[in-house]
C-alpha cells in the first residue's frame, strides 16, 4: 500500500478519486482472499451429488447411465456427431442408437453411432449406426470373423 499511496502522491487526484481507488483495492484483495479460502466442513449445501449430475430429469435426453452398454468416445464436428458404444450385445445396435439419437437428431446433420461389443480392443466396431434427415437410420454389420479375428 505504501508503493501505491507514494505513485498517486505524484498523481493530481482529488481526494474523493484517491479515497475510490484505494477502496476498489480493498475491497478485491478481500474478494481474493474469500475466494481462495477452503470451504468451512459442514458449510453450504448446493444439493448436487454425484448421481444427480450424472443423470438427467429431463425427458428429451437421453438416458447415459444404464448396464447394458455406455458411452466410450464422443466428437463432434462440421454438423456431424460421432458417439462410440461399448455394449454387452452389439445386435441391440439400433435400439441403442436410436436412445441416443432421437433426443438430439434436430442439432445435427449426421450422426454416427459405433458399438462395440463390450471388452473388444480393437478398432473394427460390430455395428454402425447411421442417421441422417434424409436416409432415416442404416445400420451396417461389420464382418468380424476374419482370420484375423
Amino acid at each position: 500500500m505504501l508503493f501505491c499511496g507514494h505513485l498517486m502522491a505524484g498523481i493530481k487526484l482529488g481526494w474523493a478519486v484517491r479515497l475510490g481507488l484505494v477502496s476498489c483495492v480493498v475491497a478485491l484483495a478481500a474478494l481474493n482472499w474469500t475466494i481462495r479460502q477452503d470451504p468451512a466442513p459442514g458449510g453450504v449445501d448446493t444439493g448436487l451429488s454425484a448421481t444427480s449430475v450424472g443423470a438427467s430429469d429431463r425427458t428429451d435426453e437421453p438416458l447415459l447411465i444404464n448396464e447394458s452398454w455406455h458411452i466410450r468416445n464422443m466428437a463432434t464436428a462440421h454438423g456431424a456427431f460421432v458417439i462410440e458404444v461399448e455394449a454387452e450385445d452389439p445386435s441391440q445396435a439400433d435400439t441403442i442408437a436410436r436412445a441416443l439419437v432421437e433426443p438430439i437428431k434436430h442439432d445435427y446433420d449426421e450422426v454416427l453411432v459405433y458399438v462395440n461389443q463390450r471388452g473388444d480392443d480393437s478398432d473394427l466396431p460390430a455395428r454402425r449406426i447411421q442417421w441422417t434427415p434424409s436416409e432415416g437410420y442404416v445400420e451396417i454389420a461389420y464382418d468380424q470373423t476374419g482370420p484375423d479375428r
